[in-house]
């Protein structure tokens, strides 16, 4: 898509230690919300990273149908992994932070994050500036849609907790009703 950042992650052989460890919680990273996106839904795909597409089918004005059918591109966590992290991104809403995402019947899965956003004038990170986030996804034990709600420099807002994730409960009431999705808990 236009203005998707082509190489985002430097090759490992190239991460000193301060760099290994500003990596692991999402510093020194460029990334765009449709790669955050892609690379969550591995850990509640089984692992598997898949290809995003915008087209779910073309109807032709003769009946044909083409459905785009999911691309694998490749395992990059195993599914022993993939299911842990899917279960602790349950326990964030259920037990953690995030649960302001809760949806009534349901139990979802999601991660808060915040983001410090790098001053190009002074080449380091803004005191005042953020980016709010909330990934999640439900049913927790049979994803059937994942989102991912991104505020840009909210004014006088400051976690994801109180923002994002309450955003999330209510698309994903909404969407769990249009989908006909039965409830999965008491």
């Amino acid at each position: 898509l236009d203005g998707e950042a082509a190489k985002a992650l430097p090759l490992p052989d190239t991460w000193s230690a301060a760099g290994l460890a500003t990596l692991s919680f999402g510093q020194g990273v460029v990334v765009t919300p449709l790669q955050i996106l892609v690379s969550d839904i591995a850990t509640i795909n089984g692992g598997k990273l898949l290809a995003p597409h915008i087209v779910k089918e073309i109807r032709y004005s003769d009946g044909r149908v083409d459905k785009t059918q999911p691309n694998i591109i490749r395992q990059v966590i195993s599914s022993e992994t993939a299911n842990k992290l899917q279960a602790m991104l349950t326990s964030v809403v259920e037990n953690g932070v995030a649960g302001s995402a809760k949806v009534k019947g349901y139990y979802v899965g999601g991660k808060t994050g915040t983001a410090q956003v790098a001053d190009p004038k002074t080449g380091k990170y803004s005191a005042d500036k953020k980016i709010i986030s909330f990934f999640g996804f439900a049913p927790a034990d049979k994803p059937q849609f994942a989102v991912l709600i991104t505020l840009d420099n909210p004014k006088g807002l400051s976690f994801a907790s109180g923002t994002a994730a309450p955003m999330f409960r209510e698309l994903a009431t909404k969407l769990l009703s249009y989908y006909m999705i039965a409830p999965n808990r008491k």
